[in-house]
């Protein structure tokens, strides 16, 4: 059995005891009244599209103990346009451009893509009964399609990221076929290519399966191909009235002497107007360890300022001070 027939046949397995150890739960069967009466609901449903728009303006620097980077101002502009032609469905289109891609800073929140114009994501996502979904499109991430909710943190906003292998798989096409229980369990399966031509070469095997509660959850997933096999497991906690608690673990395995290990553990607060994040964990193949504090202050419903704080090991084992004021706009 090849290498590539290997990985193929692990990443179906996982999926198949996935399903399995789901369906043990049992499901409701619903009558065929409801769904008729769904059917007719679809059937008078008139296609909408909203189109909606953020602007972030970062402002910010870096200084270390051997230099200090200037202050600078960058920009990341998104229009999200979203279309649905039953009601349980969703064609998804993000335009965006951004002036990022020398800042030091490296904030999840900032763009990369340029000054002009460029379509990031563009992917469609139906219902194929009351508990299957799929998702397809020719320029998806690598976490489109998954069903699991990983953890209660933003991960998006300042330099930590606790999903770097197990959903990298570039931007390009995909297909995702996903279950979502009513007792929370779930399982996704995806096959995601990271150029245009979905080949051997290029094609990553991606499969989660997961818990979804309301206080609490986590996910187990597994990403194969051909240049790197990546595990990873996390989990999440969110008590009433105290800050959520979010964890999780990952390993690439990329035929290198050792296991390469990127982890978080970060910590929550949602208030009235107001969030708070604070987390610790690794930033890079190096497995250099980085700190990260941000707050989310909310002026109005389209206005907010997000302070960003990290400090991060470089590999030369010194110590870089990161500082930014994002303003966010809504439209």
């Amino acid at each position: 059995m090849t290498k590539i027939s290997q990985k193929r046949f692990y990443f179906f397995l996982f999926y198949l005891l996935g399903l399995l150890n789901i369906n043990s739960y049992g499901e409701e069967v619903k009558t065929n009244e409801v769904r008729d009466l769904k059917s007719k609901l679809v059937k008078k449903y008139s296609p909408t599209t909203s189109i909606k728009g953020s602007l972030f303006f970062t402002l910010g620097g870096v200084s270390e103990s051997t230099s200090t980077e200037s202050l600078h101002l960058t920009y990341e502009n998104k229009l999200r346009i979203n279309t649905s032609f039953t009601g349980n469905d969703n064609l998804l289109t993000i335009i965006e451009s951004g002036n990022a891609k020398n800042s030091p800073l490296n904030l999840d929140l900032q763009s990369k893509k340029g000054d002009e114009l460029k379509l990031s994501t563009i992917y469609y996502r139906f219902k194929l009964d009351d508990q299957f979904e799929a998702t397809i499109g020719p320029k998806m991430f690598g976490y489109h399609g998954l069903a699991g909710k990983s953890t209660a943190y933003n991960e998006r906003i300042a330099i930590l990221d606790g999903s770097n292998y197990t959903t990298a798989s570039g931007v390009g096409p995909g297909v995702a076929i996903s279950k979502k229980n009513k007792n929370g369990f779930n399982s996704s399966l995806k096959i995601a290519s990271n150029s245009s031509q979905m080949k051997n070469e290029s094609l990553h095997y991606i499969s989660q399966i997961g818990l979804t509660k309301k206080y609490f959850g986590g996910t187990i997933t597994t990403n194969l191909n051909d240049e790197f096999n990546s595990y990873g497991f996390a989990a999440f906690y969110k008590p009433n009235n105290l800050p959520s608690i979010s964890a999780s673990i990952e390993y690439k395995d990329d035929d290198s002497i050792k296991l390469i290990k990127n982890w978080i553990f970060g910590i929550q607060k949602n208030l009235k107007n107001q969030k708070v994040g604070l987390a610790i964990g690794t930033h890079n193949a190096a497995e250099k360890i980085g700190y990260e504090v941000w707050s989310e202050f909310k002026k109005t419903d389209k206005l907010k300022l997000i302070p960003v704080l990290f400090i991060r090991e470089n590999n030369s084992n010194n110590h870089e001070l990161g500082l930014s004021l994002n303003t966010k706009f809504s439209y």
